[in-house]
């Protein structure tokens, strides 16, 4: 029986890494499904979501240290959730929120806790630090796919949306996917 699991590490930026890190889990017979890595300031974090039988999880597991001795790594393996979606995520809407402001605390809890409070998931979310054309001040930008449940309303989503993102000066869009 295939299982799933999400291998997640983080270590200095380095070329060959993601080469070591993908040979270590086909040496021991997983397979890799899905992954998001990049490099925030010379720290190179990986999300991979590997597949396998329970022999590949006891593999991945009992050398795991081994991996993270001889690249230089912290990684952890952890059983991923049962293939499907809730029910709930079927009647999901995809949208995508791409937002701009000037730099400051608090901007993606802000926006995240709006729409925590109206069950709308966050599936993906980039985040990037960049300096003003002309100015060089600071400019923070954010996408996020999310899923907007059939239940909640797009307008008032939209207005929620609206009242923080005024409040924070962040200018934002949200587009259907």
């Amino acid at each position: 029986m295939i299982t799933r699991f999400v291998l997640t590490s983080i270590g200095a930026d380095r070329p060959g890494l993601v080469d070591e890190v993908t040979r270590f889990i086909l040496e021991r017979g997983g397979n890799l499904e899905d992954s998001r890595m990049v490099n925030l300031h010379g720290q190179f974090a990986m999300v991979m979501l590997i597949a396998g039988d329970e022999a590949v999880a006891g593999r991945l597991e009992t050398d795991l240290g081994e991996l993270e001795r001889a690249a230089g790594i912290r990684a952890e393996l952890t059983a991923a959730a049962a293939a499907g979606r809730p029910s709930a995520a079927a009647a999901a809407i995809p949208y995508r929120l791409n937002t701009t402001a000037m730099d400051h605390p608090g901007l993606v809890q802000s926006v995240a806790h709006v729409l925590g409070r109206l069950g709308v998931n966050i599936e993906s979310a980039d985040t990037a630090l960049k300096p003003a054309p002309m100015t060089g001040a600071p400019l923070f930008a954010m996408e996020l796919v999310v899923s907007v449940p059939a239940t909640t309303r797009v307008s008032e989503l939209r207005e929620r949306l609206a009242e923080v993102c005024d409040d924070l000066n962040i200018d934002w869009q949200l587009t259907a996917l």
